[in-house]
């Protein structure tokens, strides 16, 4: 369903495929791959997300016999969409005249860029924060990333969760590479050596996320309640997941070029407004480093 388009919004016209492209764009969470921009509209208004399911069949029985009720179970969840990136930024008359590019479109790309980082950084931390921890806390090597990393999938199956992503840290993601490149096939360990990506290994989509570099400590997002919440990544190694377990809905808010009343020129301004869940934790594990 991709980027919501508030009812009051102001939006300028034809603006909003670059906030739609800038916010998608990015490396660590795609739609429908790495998280679920899925919703459905309740009956006060409010944007709902479907809870993740997994779980047992139901057992056989004898033909003709009665139904056994199940109690019911909600599995609608409230997602408020109340984490909001905004930026704004200067553009004088006097360089708008003189630079030989489109100053105003450029300025565009460039609040699109730091909303879209802002927002990535409070998905990170939400995806984390979510997250059950996985009891291993072994550090990561050449020599070990590939066991670890099946036997996180195997816990996950265990929850009959479907695990697709793996989203590395810098330092994970690098032994990865080693290790994928002796793995398979000659064509493969070429593809490894030449592009420097992994792409599909284990049967998941593996995800370099450079905010996961061991040096910043610190990302935040807001709760529900609109508490402020800091979560720490700084040991985080791995996460291991079923990306429809995931949820993150963006609401363009604000998008226009605006006259400034304080300096000869305009301001390029916008906010996006993004809601964060983890729908079934069972589905999702972070693997830290002790």
């Amino acid at each position: 369903m991709a980027l919501i388009i508030g009812g009051n919004a102001t939006v300028a016209t034809g603006m909003s495929p670059i906030v739609e492209a800038g916010l998608y764009a990015d490396p660590i969470f795609i739609d429908g791959v790495s998280f679920s921009s899925r919703y459905n509209i309740g009956s006060a208004g409010q944007i709902q997300v479907v809870k993740y399911q997994g779980g047992r069949g139901v057992a056989p029985g004898t033909p003709g016999a009665n139904f056994t009720d199940r109690e019911y179970e909600n599995t609608v969840l409230d997602i408020n969409i109340n984490n909001s990136f905004k930026d704004s930024a200067k553009v004088p008359n006097y360089f708008e005249a003189t630079m030989p590019v489109n100053l105003k479109m450029d300025k565009t790309l460039e609040v699109t860029t730091k909303v879209g980082t802002g927002r990535q950084e409070s998905a990170l931390a939400a995806l984390v924060d979510g997250a059950t921890a996985f009891a291993d806390t072994t550090g990561i090597t050449a020599s070990n990333v590939k066991q670890a990393v099946i036997e996180m999938r195997g816990a996950l199956r265990k929850k009959h969760a479907k695990p697709n992503v793996v989203i590395a840290s810098v330092d994970v993601y690098a032994a990865a590479l080693e290790a994928a490149g002796k793995d398979f096939t000659p064509m493969y360990n070429d593809d490894v050596a030449r592009q420097g990506k992994i792409g599909l290994w284990l049967g998941m989509l593996w995800i370099e996320a450079d905010l996961l570099d061991g040096v910043t400590n610190d990302y935040k997002y807001l709760l529900a309640d609109g508490t402020a919440k800091t979560v720490d990544t700084s040991d985080v190694d791995l996460i291991v997941y079923d990306g429809a377990a995931y949820s993150i809905i963006d609401r363009l808010d604000l998008l226009r070029i605006k006259e400034s009343e304080m300096f000869a020129g305009s301001k390029v301004q916008e906010e996006v407004c993004t809601g964060f869940k983890v729908t079934n934790a069972d589905c999702v594990l972070v693997k830290r480093n002790a």
